[in-house]
């Protein structure tokens, strides 16, 4: 499999050229935004003093001084049937940047445009996630039975993203979670059997592919930052000399390796060929790769040659203690559910409710960490979700607070050492249901704002207002919400 796409590549990284174009906001509209309460007061601020004494990095001349970042996440290719939020793409990116945003964050679906050999693939089918467990779960809930061409929409996109002056940040998501949703069991085995350790070369090399089309069609100045994977080794990368068997899907969704994982020397040193070999090809464009949470994964993990410090902020508290409470371990593999033993579980979930063995017999091509969320998300009463968040979001706000800010410094001290623009395009309030109203609520609002409030004033470049306001969220059509969104979104365009 290895020699299938295995080509020589340069380490040797240049540096893109650049040129700074800083235009400070007029006092005019800084006055005008001020009033209208757009600009966050100090006391919000408080906490988190910007870090002084370091250079401020420098942007490249064709890209904004702030990007306000609108999530997309891969449902933007599987979610676009014609009566689906995606299925009209010029129309979503209007939409998106008329509520504020200059910026996407958006899946490539790199091996799904090209194949091993670089080859276009075509038109490929796309399917749901578990039938029946899907509906109330962010990012998962497409109804499958969608057939497309990912090049001819990634350029789609890019074309309507140069329409409404609005860039994208590039990543995939491939390895971690959206390949469930192809319908083809031998393009996912495919894609699974690339070697562990060669997994980011290769999403380096379809990266290549996809910007010598980009362009040529003089559509590649639309990138923000090139990220070579979402949220590196998770799943874990292994390493190893001796020939290991290709990973099966059975293996993919229970999180089985037949090695262990890579030390973070090893890992680093992968995602610092893919960062060089792309930097060589590209010398224009900012390529990094996405981290985890700062405090735990810059030092560690990151390549020197990454040329953004890219990251996620989720808070401790809030969802977790439902979950808790709901005997739900998070995101992780876990013993099922029992209402029968959980009082409050009981509670908290609609009348008539689907059972857990109905679930487990589907699954087939999701990931085993998902599963309770699933089954927990589809029987919830979501009134009763929102209003048990409402009312113990001041028990929790503290503890809100201080875990995001601890992670805001991390990662500022982190871009500050080494000169590098931050982003923080995941993150905050951690992944309540799809259609709860919670995010909605003041008590919501305020969750989101303050992990804005710390990525503004340790002087992020780049800026997610929140995950869970996108064309295919229920907000995104709410006139207060959008309204809410859109004055957040000048806020962080106006702290260039």
């Amino acid at each position: 499999m290895t020699s299938d796409f295995r080509h020589p590549w340069s380490t040797a990284a240049e540096k893109p050229e650049t040129e700074s174009t800083s235009s400070p906001i007029a006092r005019r509209d800084f006055l005008q935004l001020a009033a209208a309460g757009v600009l966050a007061p100090t006391t919000l601020l408080n906490g988190i003093p910007p870090l002084i004494g370091h250079a401020r990095p420098t942007i490249p001349f064709h890209l904004p001084q702030r990007l306000a970042i609108c999530y997309y996440g891969w449902q933007w290719i599987t979610t676009a049937l014609p009566d689906e939020a995606f299925g009209n793409i010029d129309r979503a990116v209007k939409e998106t940047k008329d509520r504020g945003f200059n910026c996407i964050r958006a899946e490539m679906g790199l091996n799904w445009m090209f194949d091993m050999q670089g080859r276009r693939r075509g038109k490929l089918k796309f399917t749901n996630w578990i039938t029946g467990f899907s509906s109330n779960l962010h990012c998962v809930d497409a109804k499958g039975g969608g057939e497309h061409d990912v090049f001819e929409r990634v350029i789609h996109l890019f074309e309507a993203a140069a329409k409404y002056n609005v860039y994208v940040t590039t990543t995939s998501w491939e390895y971690q979670d959206a390949i469930s949703q192809l319908d083809d069991s031998r393009i996912r085995d495919e894609i699974l059997a690339v070697p562990y350790n060669e997994r980011l070369m290769l999403l380096a090399w379809q990266y290549d592919r996809l910007l010598v089309e980009l362009r040529k069609r003089g559509l590649h100045k639309r990138i923000a930052q090139v990220e070579i994977i979402n949220e590196l080794n998770q799943p874990a990368i292994v390493c190893s000399t001796a020939k290991l068997p290709p990973q099966t899907m059975d293996e993919w969704v229970h999180g089985k390796t037949p090695a262990p994982a890579c030390r973070t020397g090893a890992v680093r040193a992968l995602a610092s060929d893919a960062v060089a070999y792309v930097r060589s090809r590209h010398p224009d464009l900012f390529v990094t790769v996405d981290g985890l949470t700062a405090c735990t994964g810059f030092e560690t993990l990151y390549p020197e040659n990454a040329q953004v410090a890219d990251h996620h902020v989720y808070c401790d508290g809030l969802t977790q203690a439902f979950w808790e409470k709901c005997g739900i371990t998070g995101i992780r593999p876990g013993e099922p559910p029992k209402p029968e033993d959980n009082p409050f579980l009981q509670s908290v979930l609609k009348q008539n409710i689907a059972g857990w063995d109905e679930l487990v017999h589907q699954p087939e091509h999701v990931r085993q960490a998902w599963w309770g969320i699933a089954w927990l998300y589809t029987n919830l009463d979501n009134e009763k979700f929102d209003r048990w968040c409402v009312e113990h979001f001041a028990e929790y706000e503290v503890k809100i607070k201080q875990s995001m800010e601890k992670q805001f410094q991390c990662a500022a001290q982190f871009a500050g050492a080494r000169n590098l623009p931050l982003v923080v395009d995941e993150g905050f309030i951690l992944y309540p249901p799809l259609h709860s109203r919670f995010v909605m609520t003041p008590e919501g609002r305020r969750g989101e704002e303050l992990g804005v409030n710390a990525a503004i004033a340790t002087g992020h470049w780049g800026i997610m207002i929140s995950g869970y306001f996108r064309p295919d969220t229920p907000p995104w059509k709410d006139e207060g919400q959008c309204a809410w969104a859109e004055g957040l979104n000048k806020k962080v365009l106006a702290s260039a």
